[in-house]
């Protein structure tokens, strides 16, 4: 809605308001049961006092053209009451409608991870890439090319940037041991997007697939959300069970296996040769492919790299999942699947037909970031700084041992999986690192479909300083023995109560 007032007008503003939004009820531009905006959002708009625009709606309540509501929905409609009939029904009606579950375990995941940039606290909750570690700072030259005029093949020729890419990904692939042709490459915005596609690509709602155990709740909800059953796997120090998963894709058979191999999230366990040969037998006997997520490949930090289970695959069951958005600024949003040129065709299609784009001058940067050599110098910065981090957080941790918090050192990615003693409630302890300025993830939200939904904790360290890892060790610390010190009271006055009766 626009209006204008005359300041230098005898008639007071207040007036002039309620003279202009009457002018439009009367003319049937603003008709009844539309809402008005609010009193601050008017106010802003026509730079007024927030009163002024009370004093207005007021005239035109008093004239039974507008009606104020101190109920849900609250606000100024214009009409009378009379006019607006069964009000406070017909608002709204897609909110009943709403099919998106959010769960408790997913909203405190992103609880966390929102705050996870805020400089109130050090936090070790979401995977959140270190700003001094951009690449973008080297980029300067890239961004000049972009938008040279005296370039024009740089501004109209964007779409031989995804072939270009494809080509990359390709060169990229074969230090995995993983020899694919472009037709073998989409390229997708993230992993999840991917994800999302395979789902209307291949499933039905009730269809089941087959996931490890813990899992992240975003990844949850992507099928959980459309109606796909998950059956879970717990995981063993090498990797999920298969004696459980060959029982799972009995009992259910499943249309996906869906795994993330290396350094697994929350876990940081790093799937054997021996399970991923068993994996793979497994899918080809019950004829059932695999989703490979593997967007922390690049944070490997031991000489020794397992195949992937692409590289292994030899039936094609494969479909290999990756995003940048962990090595490359987020903004981009760049990844990619590889699979049989087939499915890629049929991925292609879907995206077209939803019209999704990929950013041109995303993968243009990305070009350029790997053809001059960048790329494999940044990885490299990136992989040192991590690998200290990771060493230095284990040192540090070793240092409360005594406080009885446990963890097995992954041997790359970004996560550190600790597990509690049975005496802390790990809801408490992560409630009360925050109150000391540290953000962890508690381990019960990524047990959806299990008992144990206790004994843990996910510290992320892609975002800290080596002075904030040792600080919110010795915080984590405090914080552990404030936790045991409340169970303990609390266990004294239960003894005392039964005493007392």
């Amino acid at each position: 809605m626009e209006l204008t007032i005359d300041r230098n007008s005898y008639v007071p503003v207040y007036q002039q308001i309620a003279i202009k939004i009457k002018d439009k009820i009367l003319s049937q531009e603003l008709t009844p049961g539309l809402k008005l905006p609010a009193e601050r959002r008017l106010a802003e708009a026509l730079n007024v006092h927030r009163n002024t625009v009370v004093k207005a709606y007021n005239v035109l309540i008093a004239e039974e053209l507008v009606t104020a509501s101190r109920q849900k929905p609250k606000g100024y409609f214009v009409g009378a009451p009379k006019e607006i009939t069964d009000f406070g029904k017909r608002f709204f009606p897609l909110e009943k409608a709403f099919r998106y579950e959010f769960r408790r375990a997913e909203k405190r995941f992103n609880d966390i991870y929102w705050k996870s940039e805020s400089k109130n606290a050090i936090s070790f909750g979401g995977i959140i890439m270190d700003r001094k570690l951009s690449p973008v700072l080297k980029m300067e030259h890239v961004v000049e090319r972009i938008f040279n005029n005296s370039e024009k093949d740089h501004m109209t020729e964007f779409g031989r940037e995804t072939e270009r890419l494809k080509e990359n990904i390709c060169r990229l692939l074969t230090r995995q041991n993983i020899y694919v042709m472009p037709k073998n490459v989409q390229i997708m915005a993230e992993s999840n997007q991917t994800i999302s596609y395979l789902i209307s690509l291949y499933l039905r709602e009730g269809d089941w697939i087959v996931a490890e155990e813990p899992i992240v709740p975003d990844n949850f909800s992507i099928f959980y959300n459309r109606g796909i059953n998950i059956a879970t796997v717990p995981m063993e120090e090498d990797g999920m069970r298969m004696d459980m998963l060959e029982d799972a894709i009995r009992k259910y058979k499943p249309k996906f296996i869906y795994t993330q191999p290396n350094f697994h999230n929350p876990t940081g366990i790093t799937m054997s040769l021996k399970k991923r040969q068993t994996l793979l037998q497994l899918a080809n006997t019950y004829n059932i492919p695999i989703i490979e997520e593997d967007y922390q490949q690049e944070f490997s930090y031991t000489e020794k790299i397992l195949p992937s289970l692409y590289a292994l695959d030899a039936n094609k069951l494969v479909i290999y999942v990756y995003s940048y958005t962990l090595i490359f600024p987020y903004m981009m949003k760049i990844g990619y699947a590889v699979g049989p040129s087939d499915f890629i065709d049929m991925m292609g299609y879907a995206l077209s037909v939803d019209e999704t784009i990929v950013s041109g001058i995303g993968q243009y940067f990305l070009n350029e970031y790997i053809d001059s050599g960048e790329y494999d110098r940044h990885v490299k910065v990136v992989r040192s700084e991590y690998s200290a981090r990771l060493n230095l957080l284990c040192s540090e941790l070793d240092k409360i041992a005594d406080k009885g918090i446990t963890y097995q050192k992954p041997s790359g990615g970004l996560l550190l999986w600790c597990t509690l003693p049975d005496d802390i409630n790990e809801r408490e302890l992560c409630k009360l690192a925050e109150e000391k300025g540290v953000l962890v993830v508690p381990g019960w939200v990524f047990y959806e479909n299990s008992n144990r939904k206790k004994g843990h904790i996910r510290m992320c360290f892609s975002n800290v300083t080596n002075d904030e890892i040792c600080r919110s060790v010795i915080l984590l610390g405090e914080a552990l023995d404030e936790c045991r010190q409340q169970k303990n009271a609390k266990n004294r006055k239960e003894k005392e109560n039964e005493q007392i009766y």
